[in-house]
């Protein structure tokens, strides 16, 4: 964590309300509209957003922060998605016959379609530094791999070992999940 940030969070954890307002009002909108991306559900985005700061703000002095407080609240945001996502689809699964519905199928999807894609930008965030910028550069903003390696200064091999290294980590992350909604939907539709 830089020395700006360090201070920020000390101040944090020793209730100053002053520097916790800044820091909330400078960062929400961003953390508001990342949740909101994955809910898409603009209330309960908000309320996860706040429940993240309250927390924060109530138990700042128990909460050990390893990289720095804007990661530490991404990450707690996307957890409390997922775990709201896990919640919506117990509810709807225990509220329909799936097999009837194909509506509520459909919505079943969507909400593990934005399980899969907060599973894989959080192992998105996992990768090193430069192997992250690389892979973002490639697959959000569509560059061509000689133009990543011109803007960062590196090789055209060094960014394709890089996405290859990104791809072979993310795709280790994500298959796991992947397994166990084949595994539920078999169950839940035996062929």
């Amino acid at each position: 964590m830089d020395l700006q940030q360090e201070t920020i969070w000390r101040n944090i954890q020793q209730k100053d309300i002053g520097t916790f307002e800044r820091f909330y009002k400078e960062h929400y909108k961003s953390f508001y509209l990342m949740a909101c991306k994955y809910l898409k559900d603009s209330a309960e985005a908000q309320e996860i957003v706040n429940d993240v700061f309250l927390k924060i703000w109530e138990d700042g002095h128990q909460i050990r922060i390893e990289t720095s407080l804007k990661s530490y609240i991404y990450k707690s945001i996307i957890n409390r998605c997922i775990n709201a996502l896990h919640k919506n689809k117990r509810e709807l699964l225990h509220q329909t016959d799936l097999s009837t519905f194909p509506d509520e199928t459909y919505e079943l999807r969507q909400i593990e379609e934005n399980e899969l894609r907060i599973k894989l930008y959080a192992a998105i965030d996992q990768l090193p530094d430069q192997c992250k910028r690389v892979f973002e550069m490639s697959r959000f903003d569509e560059l061509k791999q000689q133009e990543i390696a011109d803007k960062l200064g590196i090789s055209i091999k060094t960014v394709k070992n890089h996405i290859t290294i990104a791809l072979k980590q993310l795709s280790k992350s994500v298959v796991n999940y992947l397994l166990l909604l084949v595994l539920i939907y078999k169950n839940l539709f035996p062929f």
